[in-house]
């Protein structure tokens, strides 16, 4: 079966992979804010010095911080990661760093209930880098910041749920359906996909239509929602992502 791959996942299944960027966006504006954009380093430019990054056209602030808890389990309750914000800045200027998170903690009350949305992408694609590509990143993982778990004079800390799980509910709590209920990346007519409040993993270039049927054109490419749709995309031995129950269909009321 041909595949079809994108930059991004040809640069990953190579033996050189390069440098992995993280860029964040807190989107507070149903909180009474504005679209907010971090990074926790900065990347070195051509000339050798080091700047924030720019990708898509926006640049995104440097603020060091930690973040863990990103990994999507098959099974049991969604991640729940956490953001840990230092408030020293890679330059020592500390005090406007600090200056600037309690601000935005004391006017949007602690940012409870801001969008929080993750991009991974490689160097090379970013506006400066060799091969600038706006489309090339791993999917954009949408979260929520739930609470704001630890604040002392050196850093702030948040902790996040996913859109799915704004209740702590686990996934044995969904309606038991032999179909995928994540959702799943909607192909654009430029031929890229947008991502936004999507929820199933999937970020490949090998497309299929809802049939499970090899497509060349992105934009033809649907799940079928069903568990063979999963493995196609994934892999016949893979650890799937599969949003549904497969066992739900031998279910029998006595």
């Amino acid at each position: 079966m041909e595949q079809f791959v994108d930059p991004i996942r040809e640069e990953l299944e190579s033996f050189a992979v390069g440098d992995i960027v993280e860029l964040f966006t807190v989107d507070a504006t149903r909180i009474g804010g504005a679209q907010y954009l971090f990074a926790p380093t900065s990347v070195q430019a051509p000339d050798g010095s080091f700047v924030a990054p720019t990708f898509g056209g926006n640049t995104y602030m440097v603020i060091p911080f930690e973040s863990q808890g990103w990994d999507f389990a098959a099974g049991g309750t969604l991640p729940q990661p956490t953001i840990r914000f230092m408030m020293a800045r890679e330059d020592g200027d500390g005090l406007t760093v600090a200056s600037y998170l309690l601000s935005l903690l004391s006017s949007l009350d602690d940012m409870l209930g801001a969008k929080v949305l993750r991009v991974q992408t490689l160097r090379k694609f970013l506006d400066d880098g060799e091969e600038p590509n706006p489309q090339a990143h791993m999917g954009i993982e949408v979260y929520t910041i739930a609470r704001k778990s630890n604040q002392t004079p050196d850093f702030v800390e948040f902790q996040l749920q996913s859109a799915l799980d704004m209740e702590d509910v686990v996934l044995p709590r969904r309606q038991v359906l032999n179909y995928c209920q994540w959702a799943y990346r909607r192909a654009l007519d430029n031929g890229s996909f947008d991502y936004a409040d999507v929820t199933c993993p999937y970020v490949g270039g090998s497309y299929f239509n809802a049939n499970g049927e090899a497509v060349a054109d992105p934009k033809l490419d649907r799940c079928g929602r069903r568990l063979s749709d999963c493995k196609l995309r994934f892999g016949e031995n893979a650890e799937l992502p599969y949003g549904g129950f497969p066992g739900a269909g031998k279910l029998r009321s006595s």
